[in-house]
């Protein structure tokens, strides 16, 4: 056994004779990864499952094997594995509901769809179906029950399903389609107890739960209207509450913060490329999550962000940056995300990272994204006509032209074109 220079910790395995870190007895930990697996994921027979071939050559071939072997040394996930591979759960999406722990179940769905051993379906879009069941069944009514189901099916599923056919939904998308469904509950729950049906609500009665049940009046708008639509309720008018955006930064604050992007080779270089993301290019966070190496556009030496149509110029040195981090991508090292086309990868396999995530570190580093995006999407209001601005960032140009008018903007009369655009 010789011992290598590179690394205090690297071998040339006893059993493979190969390069690699030493776990057991000069044995690399990707061999003793491999007996792992070779236990956990037999049929049965003293051979691999054969439809987990591809998760367990995936698994094996990880940048770094023992990421792997510890989470396969967890009892909930080798119980797990040890079911599916010897049938005793079906190889399935809807045998894998059946069982738990959720978390656990999640990471390996992940895995199984993207070593192709299960179809792809929106991971997100399966939990929210999953709560949307289990929520239904605590509703006693069978009036409220009938009619949240057929909401619940025709216009908040469709618009999900509809979302996930073109790409990935988020996570935030899914959480927010759970409130319109709890504030409709409380609304029916509220006619109910005065006696009231849906289709006899009156202007004063909607006006009145909006004035008691003041938490539900916004997400309740999608379900009212959704009622009156089909011709369920009245058609009436839903009182409206003026809701400004976040408090911006000022100008002064946004071009500081900006600078410390530029300068600061202390700062995290993600933290860094968030800075440049939300406060120069207005972008949420939920949008951030979504992006991918495609949307980075080099053309003679010069870096545009594809954020709307056209892209979006960067300059130097925050190009620089970008650069940089397309480089130096977290979380590809395991066996979840080795060819993530993410600009952020996460780490489940096939997934970005959140919103919540890029929100703790903003937050460790004193930098207020929220209301710096603000001020970004204010200035860009003051320089450009709405229209132009929307395309740029990717925005519907109604949003940006109120918020145009709410900054004072010269450009917040500009008139689109007919096609709204």
């Amino acid at each position: 056994m010789h011992r290598l220079r590179r690394h205090p910790g690297d071998y040339i395995c006893t059993r493979c004779g190969q390069e690699g870190r030493k776990q057991r007895k000069g044995v690399c930990s990707r061999c003793v990864l491999t007996e792992r697996l070779d236990e956990l994921l037999d049929d049965g027979t003293g051979r691999i499952r054969p439809e987990l071939i591809a998760l367990y050559d995936g698994l094996r071939q990880a940048t770094r094997p023992r990421s792997i072997f510890t989470w396969t040394g967890r009892d909930r996930v080798q119980r797990l594995l040890r079911a599916v591979a010897r049938g005793q759960v079906p190889l399935t999406h809807e045998g894998l509901n059946q069982i738990s722990p959720p978390r656990a179940v999640a990471y390996l769905r992940d895995l199984l769809m993207h070593y192709g051993v299960l179809p792809r379906i929106d991971r997100h879009l399966m939990l929210f179906e999953r709560w949307l069941e289990h929520w239904l069944t605590e509703i006693d009514d069978p009036g409220h029950h009938e009619l949240l189901e057929r909401f619940a099916s025709w216009d908040i599923l469709r618009g999900l399903r509809a979302s996930a056919a073109r790409g990935p939904l988020g996570a935030g998308r899914t959480k927010n389609a759970r409130d319109p469904l709890r504030a409709a509950r409380t609304f029916l729950a509220w006619l109910d107890e005065r006696g009231i049906d849906l289709k006899n609500c009156t202007q004063a009665d909607l006006d009145a739960w909006h004035a008691e049940a003041f938490w539900a009046r916004r997400p309740a708008q999608r379900f009212l209207r959704w009622a009156m639509t089909t011709r369920l309720m009245l058609p009436l008018t839903i009182p409206s509450r003026n809701t400004m955006n976040p408090a911006p930064i000022s100008q002064h604050a946004r071009m500081t913060l900006l600078r410390r992007a530029a300068d600061d080779n202390d700062l995290d270089l993600m933290v860094r490329v968030l800075i440049v993301l939300t406060m120069m290019f207005a972008q949420s966070l939920s949008r951030i999550s979504r992006l991918t190496l495609d949307n980075l556009i080099e053309e003679q030496g010069r870096l545009s962000i594809r954020l709307g149509d056209p892209p979006a110029p960067v300059p130097e040195p925050f190009a620089g940056l970008l650069r940089a981090f397309a480089t130096r991508r977290p979380n590809l090292t395991t066996a979840t995300n080795p060819g993530a086309r993410w600009l952020f990868p996460g780490r489940r396999a096939g997934q970005p990272m959140t919103p919540d995530a890029f929100a703790h570190r903003l937050r460790q580093a004193g930098i207020p994204a929220l209301h710096g995006r603000t001020a970004a999407i204010r200035q860009f209001a003051l320089q450009a006509p709405p229209v132009v601005v929307a395309r740029m960032l990717g925005y519907h140009h109604v949003h940006i032209t109120a918020l145009a008018m709410e900054a004072g903007s010269p450009w917040s009369h500009y008139a689109p074109d007919d096609h709204g655009e």
